[in-house]
């Protein structure tokens, strides 16, 4: 399945820095310049202190799944079933969760602690859509010093399944 398949992004005002970041590769959030909270979706106002001064924040640093759905219902004609949906947040980022289509690994395999990274692949119109690669055998666990050859989430350590 790809990311082509859909309806493209209503692009706003506040969305905008958002997709032209995507266009590169990149992942975005607000921050606000008065308080410093961070949030996803853009809105144009922090959601903390209602300031309107907000710069944009790159994540890219790995996630975590927060929450999942596995779907299989073909909602439109071209549309591969089954594929995984997940919430993924940023430990380090709090509020901060952005949904996405899962990769690399087969949709039942995804379970919440997942670590993943981020991604992005083609969208309808030439969008670049944000999604998120699982790293396999791996799940983050609240610590703070990752084993040899595994990834570290901030506030969290990736740890083989199963350890």
């Amino acid at each position: 399945m790809d990311a082509t398949t859909g309806i493209p992004p209503a692009v706003t005002e506040e969305t905008a820095p958002f997709w032209a970041a995507a266009r590169e590769g990149r992942l975005v959030v607000e921050r606000c310049a008065a308080c410093g909270a961070e949030s996803f979706p853009p809105r144009g106002m922090c959601r903390s202190c209602r300031g309107r001064v907000l710069v944009f924040a790159e994540v890219a640093e790995p996630g975590v799944i927060y929450s999942l759905t596995v779907n299989y219902q073909r909602w439109l004609p071209d549309l591969e079933v089954p594929y995984a949906v997940v919430l993924v947040e940023f430990p380090g980022r709090p509020g901060v969760r952005v949904a996405g289509r899962l990769r690399g690994c087969p949709p039942e395999q995804a379970f919440i602690g997942m670590a993943v990274e981020v991604g992005f692949e083609p969208g309808p119109d030439g969008f670049a859509i944000p999604s998120f690669v699982a790293v396999p055998g791996l799940v983050a666990v609240p610590g703070s010093a990752a084993a040899p050859g595994f990834v570290g989430v901030p506030g969290f350590v990736a740890v083989p399944d199963g350890a």
